[in-house]
């Protein structure tokens, strides 16, 4: 049974997933790039050329940007997974997209493309590395402070046994600790003592 809410089309059939996807009109506002970014990209380009002078880009001109941008990559995307397809592998990779430049004949950006990508995989590396080295840093960091907090606490035991020690008086040390309570009790002793003699 379909879920609830699903009605029969013309033909008396219920309508499967795949068929309400296909009924579906995908556009190309629904593919486009944030036009926040495409227009960072842009003005840095521009900085990059000119780095005197300001772009000021108007809302018409970003948005073809935006749109020429999604249909430029969508168009190489096309050729670069035919060209997996054809190596029978599933998904495409740096190498596919590379060939498909060459296929919509375009080999000028590739060589442009190849120093993106490297520029690219170094500052993955660099971060990689500098992640690496911030967590041997912090648990070097941490076995120094927990040998620190150790020998912290060591010495503050020693201290006080040691203040325990020196607080005490001879005298303390050899007679036991007398109540005042037991001493009057015995003055009070030997005064009925000495009044019944």
């Amino acid at each position: 049974m379909p879920p609830k809410g699903w009605r029969k089309d013309a033909q008396g059939n219920y309508p499967t997933t795949s068929y309400i996807k296909e009924q579906e009109n995908i556009t190309i506002d629904d593919l486009l790039f944030p036009k926040s970014i495409i227009v960072r990209l842009a003005k840095e380009v521009q900085d990059a050329n000119n780095g005197d002078k300001k772009l000021v880009i108007s809302k018409d001109a970003s948005l073809a940007l935006q749109r020429s941008a999604t249909v430029f990559v969508n168009h190489l995307l096309l050729f670069a997974r035919e060209i997996a397809r054809e190596q029978d592998k599933k998904s495409c990779n740096s190498d596919d997209v590379l060939n498909a430049l060459d296929h919509i004949g375009l080999p000028g950006l590739k060589a442009l493309v190849v120093n993106r990508l490297d520029d690219y995989q170094k500052a993955q590396e660099l971060k990689r590395q500098n992640k690496k080295t911030e967590q041997r840093d912090l648990v070097t960091q941490n076995d120094v402070e927990e040998n620190q907090l150790e020998e912290n606490d060591e010495d503050i035991n020693k201290r006080v046994k040691l203040d325990e020690r020196s607080n005490q008086t001879p005298a303390e040390e050899e007679t036991p600790i007398q109540d005042e309570n037991q001493s009057v009790t015995e003055d009070q002793d030997t005064n009925m003592l000495a009044d019944e003699s």
